[in-house]
């Protein structure tokens, strides 16, 4: 029985792939046009929220856990908020965007999380979310870090439309490199000991930098479904 991770209680479980698909993620919630004030939930270690400030938004975080939220004040600028993904803390029609980046997959009542993020978002205002694709491929590797599903495009799609969102898109990414190193490499690292993403703490090992080279490929196929490891949406409020 693979030991299950406690979110957030690694600092370093960041790498190559966590950095592409925040590329991705922060690509198409660019494309939105989001308004100023953000709200990242479940911001881990701060990469995506630096991102966003680094553009000149105005970004609040949340997450859960001392240990993770220690983390997270010391790595980002702006406010920090100890806060669940189905009960945010915050009025209605706060933020002009928020992002759930890798988290849904973690909540066991993400259609009430979905409903959360509508609520607290301003009319007109952008959901960006990603999430890890195909329930068949759950795995020793999604116990360890504490999902509880992954999404089939119409699970997912249903789910941001029932909360009153009008999808803007939905795209597959992760094919060809991303599925390959995460079916293969990492599943066997975790089966074996349990372990963070290839490359944590900065990515500065060889092997690290020839998985970032080769992730480039992944571009390419964003938007192939056969094949990819998860899917990045975005959506907007009513006006």
């Amino acid at each position: 029985m693979t030991e299950r991770h406690v979110w957030g209680s690694d600092p370093d479980f960041v790498g190559p792939r966590h950095e592409l698909r925040e590329r991705l993620l922060l690509g198409v919630l660019l494309g939105a046009g989001p308004g100023r004030r953000v709200l990242n939930v479940g911001a881990g270690q701060g990469t995506f929220t630096n991102r966003l400030a680094a553009r000149g938004f105005e970004v609040t975080s949340t997450e859960l856990g001392e240990t993770a939220l220690a983390t997270l004040r010391q790595r980002v600028r702006g406010e920090v908020v100890a806060a669940d993904a189905t009960m945010l803390p915050f009025a209605d029609a706060s933020f002009d965007a928020l992002v759930l980046g890798e988290v849904l997959e973690h909540v066991a009542d993400d259609a009430l999380a979905v409903r959360e993020a509508a609520r607290v978002l301003a009319p007109g205002a952008v959901l960006a979310l990603s999430v890890p694709r195909n329930p068949a491929w759950f795995s020793a590797s999604d116990e360890w870090a504490g999902h509880v599903r992954r999404y089939t495009r119409e699970e997912l799609t249903a789910r941001v439309e029932a909360a009153g969102f009008r999808i803007l898109r939905c795209a597959a990414w992760g094919f060809p490199v991303s599925a390959l190193y995460h079916r293969t490499a990492y599943e066997r690292a975790v089966r074996r000991r349990g372990t963070t993403e290839l490359g944590g703490g900065g990515g500065a090992s060889a092997a690290a930098a020839v998985l970032r080279v080769a992730l480039q490929l992944d571009r390419l196929f964003v938007g192939v479904e056969r094949g990819a490891l998860g899917y990045l949406l975005t959506a907007r409020t009513p006006e």
